[in-house]
C-alpha cells in the first residue's frame, strides 16, 4: 500500500476525503497526494518531461501545448523558465587555444519600421545591431556567448575573457584592432587578417566560431523574431544545445530535467 508523507508534520499515515485531497492521521491537515517538482507551476513531473522533450526535439510553443495537454500560456511560461536555465549553465573555463569573434543580431532592415529604414544604415562594427561576442575552445569544442548591452565595449569584452578562459591561453581572432590588447591582460594573441584575404594561417584561424554563428542565425531565423530584451534566452538555448550535442535526445532530456530540479 502506498504511503504519503504530510508536508505539514512528515506523519505517514492518511485517509482519501475527496477527489485528490488526503487527510492526515495526526495534524489533520489536508493536503494533495500529487507532487509538483517545480515550484510555481502545479504541474507533475510527468509533463514537464513531456513539455522538455518536445521542447528538444525543436518543435513549435503550440505544438509543446498540445502534447503534454496544457494551456499555450503555460506552455510558453514553461518555455520561458527553461530557456532561463539554459542560459545560465555557463562552461567551465576555458583553456589552450580559444577562438574569439565577433556577431551582430538585428534582422533584416527592410523589415524594420519606416522610421528607422529612413535612417542611414552601417554595416560591419558601426551598425545599430546588438553585438554578441562568442568564444570556442578547441579543447572542449564548447562555446560561450556573451550579448553585449547595447555596443561593443573593451573594457566589458576584456572582463568577460578573463573571467571565462585562464590567463596563459592563446586567443586567435580576426584583425579586428580591438583585440590587439589581449596581450597585454595575459594572453598569447594571433589573429588572421580578413581584410587583407587571410582567413588561415597554419592552425590560426576562426572557422569553428564563425561556423557556430552560422548555426546561430540560421536557428534564429526559424524563429521569426523576437523582443531585444529576450534574445540572451533564445541565444542562450542554442548555445546549451550547442555544448550538448554529443549527448543523445535522451541524455538531454535528463540534463535538462536535472538542471530544473536544481
Amino acid at each position: 500500500m502506498a504511503k504519503y508523507s504530510c508536508p505539514f508534520c512528515g506523519f505517514c499515515r492518511s485517509w482519501v476525503v475527496r477527489g485528490k485531497k488526503r487527510k492526515c492521521k495526526q495534524c489533520r491537515h489536508e493536503f494533495s497526494d500529487k507532487t509538483y517538482p517545480v515550484q510555481g507551476f502545479r504541474l507533475t513531473k510527468q509533463t514537464w518531461q513531456t513539455v522538455i522533450a518536445t521542447f528538444l526535439r525543436e518543435r513549435t510553443g503550440r505544438r509543446v501545448a498540445s502534447e503534454a495537454d496544457v494551456s499555450e500560456k503555460t506552455a510558453q511560461r514553461m518555455l520561458h523558465l527553461l530557456r532561463e536555465l539554459m542560459a545560465s549553465e555557463k562552461p567551465a573555463q576555458f583553456i589552450g587555444i580559444v577562438e574569439m569573434d565577433e556577431a551582430y543580431i538585428g534582422g533584416q532592415r527592410k523589415n524594420k519600421r519606416l522610421r528607422i529604414r529612413r535612417i542611414q544604415g552601417k554595416r560591419g562594427h558601426g551598425t545599430d545591431k546588438l553585438p554578441i561576442v562568442g568564444l570556442f575552445s578547441r579543447a572542449s569544442g564548447q562555446v560561450f556567448v556573451d550579448v553585449e548591452p547595447r555596443k561593443l565595449d573593451v573594457a566589458y569584452i576584456f572582463n568577460t575573457i578573463q573571467e571565462r578562459v585562464i590567463p596563459g591561453s592563446t586567443i586567435f581572432t580576426d584583425g579586428f584592432k580591438m583585440y590587439r590588447g589581449l596581450a597585454k591582460i595575459g594572453y598569447v594573441h594571433e589573429f588572421v587578417d580578413h581584410a587583407g584575404d587571410e582567413y588561415v594561417r597554419g592552425d590560426v584561424h576562426t572557422n569553428n566560431i564563425e561556423g557556430f554563428w552560422g548555426i546561430m542565425k540560421r536557428k534564429m531565423s526559424c524563429i521569426g523574431g523576437m523582443r531585444r530584451e529576450r534574445l540572451p534566452l533564445f541565444v542562450g538555448e542554442i548555445v546549451w544545445k550547442f555544448n550538448h550535442r554529443k549527448q543523445s535526445l535522451g541524455e538531454q532530456e535528463g540534463a535538462l530535467f536535472a538542471l530544473l530540479l536544481k
